[in-house]
């Protein structure tokens, strides 16, 4: 077999043309920009990884706040069923339900006065009106 002996060459570029300035110019404004775009990537993904780990953190705690609302409410519920008697229930477990017992005496004061209020204004409404 012959080996090619033929020489193949490539056009010489002259790189003081305006064709070849422009290409470059174009090729450096979009290199530059995926350079770019890259680095503001990776600071957003930091930054939602941020904000997801801040996230399940407070999910976490929302979740440890319920099951502790949750177990006292089921105590509550024994305790009131009969199910459990005083004397069983540590010191820390009665001043929390006693804690709970007086925030939900609280709030049906409040809810009450609410009502009390709407059916005043709606006595006087009704005198109005006749």
């Amino acid at each position: 077999m012959k080996e090619n002996t033929q020489e193949k060459s490539l056009v010489e570029v002259n790189e003081n043309s305006i064709f070849y300035k422009i290409k470059n110019f174009f090729r450096n404004l979009f290199h530059r920009k995926e350079a770019v775009n890259n680095v503001i990537g990776f600071e957003t993904i930091e930054k939602n990884i941020e904000k997801s780990e801040q996230k399940n953190a407070f999910m976490e705690s929302i979740k440890n706040i319920e099951n502790e609302e949750t177990k006292l409410l089921k105590l509550q519920k024994q305790y009131r069923s009969g199910e459990i008697k005083e004397e069983e229930l540590t010191e820390a477990q009665v001043n929390s339900l006693c804690t709970l017992y007086d925030k939900q005496i609280e709030n049906l004061r409040k809810s009450n006065q609410v009502r009390k209020q709407k059916l005043l204004e709606y006595r006087r409404k009704f005198q109005v009106d006749n």
